[in-house]
């Protein structure tokens, strides 16, 4: 009883978060949707799981290409989910499937070689030679090489795509403050904290595997610290990707300014001179920082330049970022207003400073008073 309450925690897990998360498709939700697609590919293979350690053998010999093509399926598809809520508006196959070929490329191999199997030889080879080190020979040696290799494959993957999606993040939270100036913190944060459940769902992944999966087949003790790992884990990715939404560098307004910024031309030092003399008049006679939504294309729409030399003006000149520089004006122009009057509320002194939020300006505060 005790094994069967383990095997379902993460199938109720993922499940539940599938049902969750492709309920509202409403525009916007691309990336909900595709974690949604994400929690069903866990599912099916949390399912296959089941059916391999409780054991129903009859069951498993037909599910279990799918659970190595799925088990393998599970880091890209995370993957891509990270990519859609920083860098791609939509899911492509054109784009995206490069990241699938691997995982498909080891499912023909294991598919062929159950293929070439009797039923017998398989469960065979499933319950009695893979368990155990003796040597092996024809079909069931060709088995338990490609079995190998994917758990290499695994192990890889796992690093890999634990790896770009941080340097994926951390890039983006970069480029966020470098275009936007109320940037929403708090959603960058928890795009990394859905890799940090992805670290932890990773380490345990990577141990089962290096490990072998017909090593927890006698034990139910063993099979407690994968469960409980994997559901904790998954349920916060789950419930963590349910409340947050895309931090795009990108949005449909600015389309057509990237589409002029891709092959900006050479500029010399004196139209830089003349641009950061435009910018410095922007802020501080004409006060632009006070809109609230102020984007680096505004700010290069209204000079009539490029949004990448005000970004190299901003950057090289000021030694800031775009989001750091508007809320410097922002924070001196709330300070003036609390010096001419003390007692207004916090709401009011961010709405007439420019800043999105109550939160936005204390975290503006805090930053400026760290210089």
């Amino acid at each position: 009883m005790l094994k069967l309450i383990l095997l379902l925690n993460p199938i109720y897990v993922t499940f539940f978060w599938f049902l969750v998360l492709n309920a509202n498709k409403k525009k916007g939700n691309v990336p909900k949707i595709f974690l949604g697609k994400f929690m069903a590919i866990a599912s099916l293979l949390y399912i296959s799981h089941l059916l391999f350690y409780y054991p129903l053998p009859e069951i498993y010999h037909y599910t279990d290409a799918l659970y190595h093509f799925l088990s393998l399926l599970v880091y890209p598809m995370y993957y891509v989910y990270i990519r859609l809520l920083t860098v791609d508006g939509s899911f492509s196959l054109r784009k995206h499937g490069i990241y699938f070929v691997l995982p498909l490329v080891m499912f023909i191999l294991y598919a062929s070689g159950i293929i070439m199997m009797s039923k017998n030889q398989h469960l065979e080879y499933l319950y009695k030679h893979l368990p155990t080190n003796e040597s092996l020979s024809g079909i069931f040696l060709y088995q338990k090489t490609v079995y190998i290799i994917s758990r290499m494959v695994f192990i890889i993957q796992c690093a890999v795509y634990l790896l770009i999606s941080f340097k994926l993040v951390r890039e983006n939270k970069k480029t966020v403050e470098n275009y936007y100036t109320n940037t929403d913190e708090d959603r960058l944060n928890k795009i990394q904290w859905l890799n940090i459940s992805l670290l932890i769902t990773t380490l345990g992944g990577i141990a089962l595997s290096a490990i072998g999966k017909e090593n927890f087949l006698q034990s139910e003790i063993k099979l407690l610290v994968p469960s409980v790992i994997f559901s904790v884990a998954l349920f916060f990715i789950g419930w963590l990707g349910n409340m947050q939404r895309p931090v795009l560098t990108t949005n449909d307004d600015d389309v057509n300014c990237q589409e002029r910024e891709k092959n900006p031309v050479e500029i010399s030092n004196t139209q830089l001179t003349i641009i950061k003399q435009k910018i410095q008049q922007l802020f501080e006679e004409e006060k632009i920082y006070l809109n609230k939504d102020l984007t680096i294309w505004e700010v290069s729409r209204v000079i009539g330049t490029n949004r990448t030399y005000i970004s190299m003006v901003i950057n090289n000149d000021f030694k800031q970022n775009f989001s750091s520089y508007v809320n410097n004006y922002r924070v001196q122009y709330a300070r003036m207003l609390l010096r001419k009057n003390p007692y207004i509320c916090k709401e009011d002194l961010a709405e007439m400073s420019g800043f999105g939020s109550v939160m936005s300006m204390k975290r503006a505060f805090h930053a400026n008073d760290l210089k």
